[in-house]
């Protein structure tokens, strides 16, 4: 493509030293520079790529896309915006051919509830004999590839490659998880979404939105950004939706399962460890699902896809098919089974609200004693972390205080921190290294008991000061589980 042609889309640009070019690739990242490449510097939170152009130009790259004119010896065309980080949006859609007019692209926000409510989407548009791609929390999932993610929503430029990849492999449907970081940062900016997937809001990421106003704010943006055909499915159930509907142009499809007078709604029949049980109802049907994922929030999620489906046109049947079919979703409430008489579970959980939620769904099903494994996250929102304590202390028989990706902190201040939530000490022990926690808490088990490890879920690291160290909670537990059953054979 030339570089004449890929501009073209910026608007309200200046530009000087222009030379005409053959563009080979797009990046605001100065390590990825190659010969032929645009370079598009972003000032982020903590370094600002203008301070490295050099790099980036010695690297090969043809063109600049700047904030501000560049002054440097060596003359290369600069174009100047306002907002490099729209401009990156608006290249990498030019650049990759605007795959996604050429799909049905679904969004998903929300503060917990994205990753679930993407896989039961994907498995309702498999079931109906199409394949879907997937950009979200735990993968990115193209057709060809399958990448490990780095975070839930990537930089814009990786969108449109992942978009372009996937219709190359024959891919029309894509699931896209939007993170309130990623709406802020303009990465979806320039994808046509189809539909887009409210599932709810609680306080989350205000050491980087200073409050939930701002939080909300981002995250209307992507039902804001829907046209007048595409569809807004929102929870009925949560107030937040209100304001998202006013918001929108689009067509709003209701879920819930209180609320009458949501389009889509549950009327719950059983709930137990191995099947939650429900009559789907709606404008296009009922039907009887018998769905493999645990608890009322899980409800919500199929819910929320349902209505998804139903909106662009799936059958109910497959609907059933597609939820039903779906067997676990990593970390989300995983179960480990070693054949041992009590459950143990891995999940997620890394905010109060979410801990709330699995473990009082956790309590409706458990005959014996909740036995929790939890900590926080260092260099993050440090006002949840008394809350994470109260939360565990009010639902939980006895719980282990650990380490969650300490990051630069110090494990111990973060458990201190945590502790200030906590009334009765009794009922929890402090133990910084999580391995030992999860052991000393696994082998505390008995018949009946349901063991959780909460916060790290499909993660398979843990990141503390400048080290990124192999860490799965779930081969943890296996291996504790398998040695227990080794020693008393």
């Amino acid at each position: 493509m030339k570089l004449s042609e890929l501009c073209s889309c910026l608007k309200d640009h200046q530009s000087c030293d222009f030379v005409e070019k053959e563009v080979c690739g797009i990046t605001h990242d100065s390590r990825k520079v190659k010969g032929g490449y645009v370079f598009v510097a972003i000032k982020g939170h903590t370094v600002d790529g203008h301070d490295f152009i050099a790099g980036a130009i010695e690297k090969g790259a043809i063109a600049l896309v700047v904030g501000k004119k560049i002054d440097i010896a060596l003359r290369i065309p600069q174009f100047i915006v306002s907002n490099t980080r729209y401009a990156l949006a608006s290249l990498s859609c030019r650049f990759y051919g605007e795959p996604s007019s050429q799909m049905t692209v679904v969004g998903i926000t929300g503060t917990n509830g994205k990753t679930t409510t993407s896989y039961l989407t994907k498995s309702i548009i498999e079931a109906s004999g199409n394949k879907a791609g997937l950009i979200g929390t735990i993968q990115y999932e193209t057709g060809k590839r399958v990448l490990p993610a780095q975070e839930t929503t990537p930089e814009s430029v990786e969108i449109q490659s992942y978009l372009s990849e996937m219709l190359k492999s024959g891919i029309k449907y894509a699931i896209v998880e939007a993170s309130s970081h990623a709406l802020s940062q303009n990465r979806l900016d320039e994808v046509r979404f189809s539909s887009a997937i409210f599932t709810n809001l609680s306080i989350e990421h205000l050491d980087y939105h200073v409050n939930i106003r701002n939080y909300r704010t981002e995250k209307l943006k992507l039902v804001k950004g829907l046209g007048a055909q595409a569809f807004a499915i929102l929870n009925a159930d949560h107030n937040a939706s209100k304001h998202f509907a006013e918001c929108t142009k689009s067509q709003v499809v209701w879920y819930g399962i209180k609320k009458e007078k949501a389009d889509v709604t549950a009327e719950i029949i059983d709930m137990s460890a191995d099947v939650t049980r429900f009559l789907l109802n709606s404008p296009w049907g009922k039907i009887l699902i018998n769905a493999k994922l645990v608890g009322k929030h899980n409800i919500y999620n199929a819910l929320a896809a349902a209505a998804n489906a139903l909106a662009l046109g799936f059958k109910i049947d497959t609907i059933k098919t597609g939820i039903e079919s779906l067997g676990v979703v990593p970390g989300r409430l995983e179960k480990v089974d070693c054949g041992q008489d009590f459950h143990v579970y891995i999940d997620f959980a890394h905010t109060h609200q979410a801990l709330q939620v699995v473990l009082s769904t956790l309590r409706e099903i458990t005959t014996g004693r909740i036995i929790l494994v939890f900590g926080c996250g260092g260099n993050r929102d440090r006002k949840k972390r008394p809350k994470m304590g109260h939360i565990a202390e009010k639902y939980a028989d006895l719980s282990w205080i650990t380490s969650d990706n300490p990051r630069s902190e110090d494990p111990y201040s973060i458990i201190s921190e945590i502790q200030k939530g906590v009334r009765k000490q009794g009922c929890f022990r402090v133990q910084a290294d999580r391995k030992i926690a999860i052991e000393e808490a696994v082998s505390e088990a008995k018949r009946g008991d349901v063991v959780i490890i909460a916060g790290k879920g499909h993660e398979q690291y843990q990141i503390s000061k400048d080290a990124i160290l192999p860490f799965d909670d779930r081969e943890i537990v296996r291996q504790i589980l398998c040695g227990n059953m080794v020693s008393h054979m």
